[in-house]
């Protein structure tokens, strides 16, 4: 038996978010007197956010808010950037409906909260591909730990071995494979040649690489 289903990261990989990500962290940091730039936001691709403030608490001093009232204000700063943007990239939905042809489950997996998983899906239009919205944002531990990708797999009803989880991040790429998984890796440019990515099954440029040709052979 081969692959039965699919796990997908959300942002980088379903929505071109982390940009979006950045420019509200910069607009947010800023805002509560944290000298933040996108230089400093750029190397946070992957990292849970409530660590994003733990360390540019530990490098500019604390703003005078708990880090959990400052997670959730960040998180709110990107939803809303991100929600009016709907930054869907352009080859989701024709992948979605390929594997929903061919039966395969499918899930999402990120360390975003649980409603933005379901607000993004709903206005793209592509929430009703998915059997699964999972957050490790409601969990103990967040990727690189595996146990996002686990529950992903428990809420589809499918041994691990038998899903494949697709990231853009090296954090991410270490939760999917810690969990047993098959890993397609989507790196950006910039960090595209990083050695770590040997650790995935397959790297590729883009989820267009992910055609009916590559599917045959995968499935």
């Amino acid at each position: 038996m081969g692959i039965s289903a699919v796990i997908f990261d959300m942002d980088g990989i379903l929505i071109d978010s982390e940009p979006l990500w950045q420019q509200a962290g910069v607009d947010y940091f800023n805002q509560i007197g944290l000298p933040v730039s996108m230089a400093d936001m750029q190397p946070m691709t992957g990292v849970p956010s409530d660590e994003v403030v733990r360390r540019f608490y530990r490098q500019y001093g604390a703003a005078a808010l708990s880090v959990e009232t400052a997670t959730e204000q960040y998180h709110h700063t990107a939803t809303e950037l991100i929600l009016q943007r709907k930054p869907l990239f352009d080859g989701v939905k024709p992948l979605l409906a390929r594997l929903a042809q061919r039966n395969i489950k499918m899930a999402v997996a990120s360390a975003s909260p649980h409603a933005l998983l379901q607000q993004i899906t709903e206005k793209c239009g592509i929430r009703h591909y998915f059997s699964a919205l999972v957050s490790a944002a409601d969990m103990p531990y967040s990727k690189p730990n595996p146990a996002v990708y686990l529950c992903a797999a428990q809420q589809l009803g499918v041994e691990p071995h038998f899903a494949l989880g697709i990231e853009d991040s090296v954090t991410g790429m270490t939760a999917v494979k810690a969990a047993a998984m098959r890993c397609i890796v989507i790196p950006s440019v910039a960090e595209k040649d990083d050695p770590r990515w040997a650790l995935a099954d397959y790297k590729l440029d883009s989820l267009d690489h992910i055609d009916d040709h590559f599917l045959n052979r995968l499935f």
